[in-house]
């Protein structure tokens, strides 16, 4: 994590700062599941939770995610929540030192290693989280909160204005795509769209994925992927977004005849940001600097009706 020195008074403090990007989602219930509402379900959840703390916890098909509410919020108020990605002892991290064999990192019963991310749900229809390389994105919390308290919820992430207009210039005109990821395709509808794209690791297991496909530098400039392809690529941006690390498409612009490239990760409404880490773990923000971070972009979104200005990942669909 960078560094960086701040003078304090007369005297000089190094402040370690952790990056993060605050990526804003769009929330809705889902058809025909009665409405969500976050502080009916966040106050089950605690009530739950003080009776039996492991309540806090899931493990399906070998992931095991937890949610720690800060604020249950209200019909005016946000809701405030740390979800976590944990990694039970057969799959922890290893430790090391010069001289010494791999062992496995101590941990005592009902520890986990963790990754966190911050989340907050405004009563608008809004949701935002602090995002970096290890954080579980809010797919994770929406299946906590269905099968933990029988909330249905959906978070889909917000896109910048134009996103729509550039890829209706690339439609058809695709010459790659990039994708990775770090698990598996899953075994639902959209397992077939990563098939197509990911067909030498089907039906294997592996840490993280990833492919390029191309027409070439040196071939027809007139070549494109086929439309199956292209159809693929749409369908994990409109539904398994939450699943992948990295899709990127480049492709012939239809206005200005050069090459675009779109990264749509990249292109998701966010800001990046530097926060102050806590003193004890070095690797962690301080969370009441995070929830600030993410409160103080947020209503710079809301004052510049970004909002209503961005597009979610179904209507990057764009026939």
């Amino acid at each position: 994590m960078p560094a960086i020195r701040s003078l304090v008074g007369l005297g000089l403090l190094w402040l370690v700062m952790v990056a993060r990007q605050l990526v804003f989602y769009k929330y809705a219930s889902v058809n025909t599941r009665p409405a969500f509402e976050y502080p009916q379900a966040l106050t089950e959840l605690t009530d739950k939770t003080a009776i039996d703390p492991n309540f806090a916890v899931i493990e399906l098909n070998e992931v095991a995610t937890a949610v720690t509410v800060l604020s249950v919020g209200s019909s005016t108020q946000p809701a405030k929540l740390q979800l976590l990605a944990l990694r039970d002892a057969d799959h922890r991290p290893s430790q090391w030192r010069p001289g010494t064999r791999l062992g496995p990192l101590p941990l005592l019963d009902g520890e986990y290693p963790a990754d966190v991310t911050h989340v907050v749900i405004w009563p608008d229809g809004i949701a935002a989280q602090d995002t970096h390389a290890n954080a579980p994105r809010l797919g994770r919390l929406s299946s906590f909160l269905r099968q933990k308290v029988g909330a249905y919820v959906t978070f889909e992430p917000l896109f910048q204005p134009d996103m729509r207009e550039r890829l209706e210039q690339l439609r058809g005109q695709f010459r790659g795509v990039e994708l990775s990821m770090s698990s598996q395709p899953p075994v639902d509808e959209n397992r077939g769209a990563f098939q197509m794209l990911l067909p030498a690791v089907h039906g294997q297991r592996a840490p993280s994925v990833g492919v390029r496909l191309g027409m070439g530098r040196y071939g027809p400039r007139d070549r494109y992927l086929d439309s199956p392809t292209e159809e693929a690529i749409f369908k994990i941006a409109e539904h398994a977004y939450d699943q992948v690390d990295t899709l990127i498409v480049r492709g012939r612009n239809r206005v200005t005849g050069k090459t675009d490239v779109v990264n749509f990760l990249g292109e998701r409404l966010h800001v990046e940001v530097d926060i102050a880490a806590r003193s004890d773990v070095p690797a962690l923000p301080e969370e009441t600097l995070a929830f600030r971070e993410i409160d103080v972009a947020y209503r710079d979104f809301l004052a510049q009706d970004m909002f209503e200005k961005a597009i979610v990942a179904q209507a990057m669909r764009t026939r």
